[in-house]
């Protein structure tokens, strides 16, 4: 009876988890709309954008920037989801932003919202991100026995601060990724794989997650399930995509390169970049470094759920590599579970509280070392 007590207590603390990182996120975009003159400022809205027009119409007259960032792309996704207006023929990679749909489908309640509510629903998701990510990595660090600062790889995660003040999808796709794996190691499995599926239809390249699950599952015997977390939250996503191939062409568009080509061809450039932007590039190879290395001695687990983004990492293009915050968001997990492998390799053989299906197969006690 006693048992319940810790489960009441770790979800108290989850919702504290949660709320600091929901706090953190928007006193991040005050910042930054302070900084811009203003919330509209976090739109990011190009000088010459031709997506300017209709964004004014929504929001009245916005400040601009001279190359824009991604923000107007999700503005303008959030008001038109479905393409109806036909505002898709305004920018390029339509498919392959559309692609990306659930931030901007949820910020716009699903095409129903518009004007300045739009931009609050941005912000208010990607602060949201931010809160299920933190929360999530300190409920792994008491599942994984993991010290409690791992949750600087959100709260200090320079991709995390990118993404909230640029309003991009990375920080929902990357706290609902961690949400999935937190549901998959507590055995609640089916909830998971919604929560996967949801995942991927915020950004695909976060479909290393379950993947990576499937993986270990696969490595440790479970056939059964390793082709479930392998194939079912896919789906969602391969179904939207085709749709998207048909109407629009280019709905399994990719910006991947051969390896090592991505990080070298921008290597060149980086001293012709501004001292933030080379800042933001140190720290993520930082990040690549620790995601790289802590695995070997964190276990097996941890390897499969890092190294697929240090390959990421080492494969994708100059678009990302050229400018430092692109390379932060991308790559927002490297921090995160590189964190995690440094402090449980650290810390073994501290044990945690493993679920039933991480212990030692066919044992009667729990797993009392490093997880598998």
């Amino acid at each position: 009876m006693q048992q319940d007590q810790p489960h009441e207590l770790t979800r108290a603390r989850w919702l504290l988890w949660f709320l600091l990182g929901v706090s953190v996120a928007l006193s991040l975009q005050t910042l930054q709309a302070m900084a811009t003159g203003g919330w509209d400022g976090l739109v990011n809205v190009g000088e010459d954008s031709s997506l300017r027009p209709f964004i004014e119409q929504e929001l009245g007259r916005v400040a601009t920037t001279p190359g824009g960032h991604d923000g107007q792309f999700s503005l303008v996704l959030a008001l038109d989801p479905f393409g109806r207006t036909g505002t898709h023929r305004l920018f390029d990679h339509d498919a392959y932003r559309y692609r990306r749909i659930l931030y901007p489908l949820l910020s716009g309640g699903f095409g129903l919202v518009h004007g300045r509510a739009v931009l609050a629903g941005l912000v208010l998701v990607a602060a949201f991100g931010v809160g299920l990510a933190t929360a999530s990595v300190a409920r792994l660090a008491g599942l994984l026995g993991a010290r409690l600062w791992v949750v600087f790889g959100v709260l200090a995660n320079p991709g995390v601060w990118m993404s909230v003040q640029l309003l991009t999808s990375d920080t929902l796709a990357l706290g609902l990724s961690l949400t999935g794996v937190v549901l998959w190691l507590e055995r609640r499995r089916a909830w998971a794989l919604v929560i996967f599926a949801l995942a991927l239809l915020t950004k695909d390249q976060y479909l290393l997650v379950p993947l990576a699950i499937a993986g270990w599952a696969w490595s440790r015997g479970l056939r059964r399930q390793a082709a479930l977390v392998a194939v079912v939250p896919a789906l969602p996503l391969i179904a939207w995509a085709t749709s998207l191939d048909l109407i629009l062409g280019g709905g399994f568009a990719t910006r991947s390169n051969v390896a090592l080509l991505g990080v070298l061809d921008s290597a060149r450039v980086w001293t012709e970049t501004l001292p933030a932007e080379q800042a933001l590039i140190g720290v993520t190879i930082a990040g690549l470094c620790i995601a790289a290395v802590a695995p070997f001695r964190a276990g097996k687990l941890f390897r499969w759920l890092a190294w697929p983004w240090v390959l990421l990492a080492l494969t994708t293009s100059t678009w990302v590599w050229d400018l430092g915050n692109n390379a932060a968001r991308v790559l927002t997990p490297l921090w995160v579970l590189g964190l995690l492998a440094l402090s449980v390799a650290i810390e073994t053989p501290r044990c945690a509280r493993v679920p039933r299906d991480l212990q030692t197969r066919g044992a009667s006690t729990p797993y009392q070392g490093r997880i598998p």
